[in-house]
């Protein structure tokens, strides 16, 4: 585990950034899991909710700072963050994330506990980097405790953190986790990964180019062609080098290569253009993308589905209405026969009832 550390001059600006802000690489979650100390969170005692706010978290820091003898203590918090391996935390299999954020809650919370019990903290787990995507914590300290004492910033010199962790870590983190913990700073230090210069940054931006256009290994491949750019397998197990032209000469740089101690599998070394152009992330990458892509179409068809399925409901109503409309013209047509027949036949009652009246009045008068 990689641990950082530095003090905050702004509480409301480092909270807002790791609770309000939106997830770097798009996705919908921008935190994973949250914790803390003399706070309250929002959701369940033991189980609050990942979405959280800044600025109610940002009031109960302001609130104990307004107990130090010094209210205008410039600095405000100390952020610590602690960034996990894909070997201690692998996010390889979505399924398994979750429990691996209890897990990382279940350190955190405990770690906090045994050295900084008596201040005021909140947690954020994330894995939203733009790059890697490795489950890491952020821990916000207020710089004041809920007593009004100010937390001694001796207590955060990083060779100091470094030390509290990994011993906090090598008494626990087999039991909440179920691995051993591999202290990376007992023997030598890991080596720093090598950011691309020059040439090879402009590769990379091509790289990654190709890579968000594609749709498979095969129009990746085509793309950087088009480019100019060539690859070829470098051994047996597939992986790749990519080769271009710079001011005429021929550049060649792996995709991604580590060094590690053999012992204790310590990354020592890193180079190449990164591991999402390795032929084993690509392929899970355009795999990822083209399940995506069919359930975008899933659902078009099925909300066009839907749709026609509702026109025809409307056409059938509408076929429904016509017939019962011809039908009530059709009764009303009859109605109107019977009626006119009716009026006729009391016509021709009358007529025939004023022809009986006169012959029977002549043949009175003719007798008379």
């Amino acid at each position: 585990m990689y641990v950082k550390s530095n003090y905050i001059t702004n509480a409301y600006g480092r909270l807002k950034y790791l609770f309000d802000e939106p997830a770097h690489d798009g996705s919908a979650h921008r935190v994973l899991g949250v914790n803390g100390s003399h706070v309250y969170l929002w959701g369940p005692r033991g189980q609050p909710y990942p979405a959280q706010s800044g600025y109610f978290l940002n009031q109960q820091f302001k609130l104990v700072r307004r107990q130090a003898a010094n209210r205008r203590k410039r600095q405000q918090a100390q952020h610590i963050i602690c960034s996990f391996s894909e070997r201690e935390m692998p996010t390889d299999n979505p399924k398994r994330v979750k429990d691996e954020v209890n897990q990382i809650n279940q350190l955190v919370g405990g770690f906090m506990t045994e050295y900084f019990s008596d201040t005021q903290w909140v947690s954020a787990i994330q894995a939203d980097g733009q790059e890697g995507h490795k489950l890491h914590c952020h821990i916000l300290i207020n710089s004041v405790k809920p007593n009004g004492k100010c937390v001694r910033t001796n207590k955060f010199s990083i060779s100091r953190l470094r030390h509290e962790w990994n011993n906090y870590l090598k008494e626990h983190y087999l039991e909440v986790t179920g691995h051993i913990y591999v202290n990376p700073f007992d023997k030598a230090k890991p080596g720093k990964v090598v950011k691309p210069k020059g040439w090879q940054e402009a590769l990379k931006e091509t790289l990654q180019w190709a890579r968000n256009q594609a749709k498979s290994i095969e129009e990746y491949l085509g793309l950087l062609k088009s480019r100019e750019v060539t690859v070829t397998k470098r051994n047996n197990r597939g992986d790749w080098s990519y080769h271009t032209i710079v001011n005429g000469k021929k550049k060649t740089v792996r995709d991604f290569y580590q060094r590690r101690d053999r012992k204790t599998g310590l990354v020592k070394a890193t180079r190449g253009m990164g591991r999402e152009f390795t032929p084993l992330e690509l392929e899970r990458h355009f795999s990822q993308k083209q399940q995506s892509q069919t359930k975008e179409v899933s659902v078009d068809e099925e909300k066009s589905q839907q749709f026609n399925e509702q026109s025809e409901r409307l056409i059938e109503a509408k076929r429904q209405r016509q017939r019962f409309n011809t039908y009530v013209a059709q009764q009303q047509r009859t109605a109107n026969d019977e009626e006119a027949g009716d009026q006729a036949r009391s016509t021709n009652l009358d007529r025939r009832h004023h022809q009986v009246s006169e012959q029977s009045e002549d043949e009175f008068n003719s007798g008379s």
